[in-house]
């Protein structure tokens, strides 16, 4: 699938601009949108070789994409019906997994004067409960995958990684084609709108079909999204996965050795290229230092 066939033809797309609420971009922008903070946890919990004494809340977002040929979310963060479909996990990871502040990317949005029919499309980094909690907000809108990624959802997912209801009901899954270019060590990648400033790679591992997303802003700002390849900068930069006791309890990888590998690749490409800045789905820290919604960075 070629970039442009992703989406609704240019002159479609001009033309529903003109009666959307959100603004017309005429450059690349990117917004975080907070939607909930996990309830807090040590560090060691998260990253293996982290600080017991240093607290953590790790952050659940949406990422609004804004480029002139299409607007979208990258991860949905948490939604109205998240709370619903939580309430599946058993006892531990509920009390593991538990999150505060809840404030949905729809309603920010709505707040802000977007509706969320200015929002072309839905592309998750992974389809893991925390990621795709809003889907269900966004009713009609198209969600772009990875080969691997619904099908394991689907066949293999359970509580606490997969929620089924963030699955159910009537929705367009677009399945997205790598080429084969390599792009900053990965073997294959897609540019998504055919400019060189989004660029998709495959990080499965966390789950199949976890998709990566490198950012190049107008500002000469770059940025890699990791999804949960870590769940923090810190992993990355001392290539150090999660606690393997957290994985007993809650099987968080897919794939743990296909992981590692992809950590590695990240950690190898943050010491060849320190200024690019990577972006765990879930550091808090990180986040801090980015644009929150309304504001962008451009």
């Amino acid at each position: 699938m070629k970039p442009l066939a992703l989406f609704a033809a240019p002159l479609l797309l001009a033309c529903s601009s003109l009666l959307s609420a959100a603004p017309a971009v005429d450059q690349l922008r990117l917004s975080v949108i907070p939607t909930a903070s996990s309830s807090g946890a040590a560090e060691a919990m998260v990253v293996s070789g982290g600080r017991w004494g240093t607290q953590r809340h790790l952050l659940h977002a949406a990422v609004l994409i804004e480029h002139p040929q299409g607007r979208f979310l990258f991860d949905t963060g948490l939604g109205h019906e998240t709370a619903e479909a939580f309430a599946r996990n058993n006892w531990l990871n509920r009390t593991l997994l538990a999150y505060e502040n809840l404030n949905p990317a729809r309603d920010q949005l709505e707040a802000a004067g977007y509706q969320a029919s200015d929002i072309d499309f839905i592309l998750p980094s992974h389809l893991h409960w925390d990621h795709l909690g809003g889907l269900p907000d966004f009713p009609g809108l198209p969600v772009m995958i990875l080969p691997g990624a619904l099908e394991e959802a689907k066949t293999h997912g359970e509580p606490p990684a997969f929620l089924a209801e963030q699955l159910e009901g009537e929705r367009e899954w677009r399945q997205i084609e790598l080429d084969n270019a390599s792009y900053n060590g990965f073997d294959r990648s897609l540019d998504l709108f055919a400019d060189g400033t989004l660029v998709l790679v495959d990080l499965s591992g966390h789950t199949a079909g976890q998709v990566g997303m490198f950012v190049n802003l107008p500002s000469g700002k770059r940025l890699f999204l990791i999804g949960d390849t870590s769940w923090t900068e810190r992993g990355v930069e001392q290539n150090k996965p999660r606690p393997v006791f957290v994985q007993w309890i809650s099987h968080v990888d897919s794939d743990r050795e296909r992981n590692s590998e992809q950590l590695k690749r990240i950690h190898e490409l943050h010491q060849r290229d320190p200024e690019l800045l990577i972006v765990p789905a879930h550091d808090e820290v990180v986040a801090a230092g980015l644009a929150h919604f309304p504001h962008f960075e451009e």
